[in-house]
């Protein structure tokens, strides 16, 4: 029974000086930070040094570039419908820039339902976004509304003259 204790005494005395010794035992792993997601893929949209992808029904993530450093932010999380789904086919959602706007235009299919609805978002800013409500009337011209997103007023808080091209 005492030569357990011994071995037992002896291999913590040896674990207490690795550990603690000035040379730490060294391994050869190395660890390497994981892709993102975006890195392969080809932005939907580029505004000067900012790069824009859209990640399904989830979210616009902005990239940064600045030489070789590139930092990513979320600028908008799509808020989620009850009971509907967004299709996996990308030609369903468009996210452009038409110099003024950053716009998101994707289809969402309510449960039970067989067509697709569009919602539209867009941001002058890439902070403060508008989701469209529809279409309103002034001065016998056509204008489409749109609201802050999150708000549940029905009023617009701004509106857009629609031209026909």
């Amino acid at each position: 029974m005492n030569i357990y204790k011994s071995l037992l005494l002896l291999f913590g005395c040896l674990v207490l000086i690795a550990a603690c010794s000035k040379n730490p035992l060294k391994t050869n792993v190395t660890t390497s930070l994981p892709t993102p997601w975006w890195e392969p893929l080809t932005p939907d949209v580029v505004i000067n040094n900012y790069e824009f992808y859209l990640q399904g029904c989830s979210s616009i993530t902005r990239v940064a570039s600045e030489g070789s450093i590139k930092t990513a932010s979320i600028v908008l999380n799509i808020p989620t419908r009850l009971l509907s789904s967004c299709p996996e086919n990308q030609s369903n959602k468009r996210l452009k820039y038409d110099g003024t706007y950053l716009t998101l235009t994707l289809c969402r299919v309510a449960f039970g339902a067989g067509g697709c609805a569009d919602e539209r978002y867009k941001t002058l800013d890439f902070v403060n976004w508008e989701e469209y409500i529809g279409i309103t009337w002034l001065k016998s011209e056509k204008y489409e509304a749109w609201r802050k997103l999150g708000s549940t007023s029905s009023k617009a808080d701004s509106i857009t003259k629609v031209v026909i091209n």
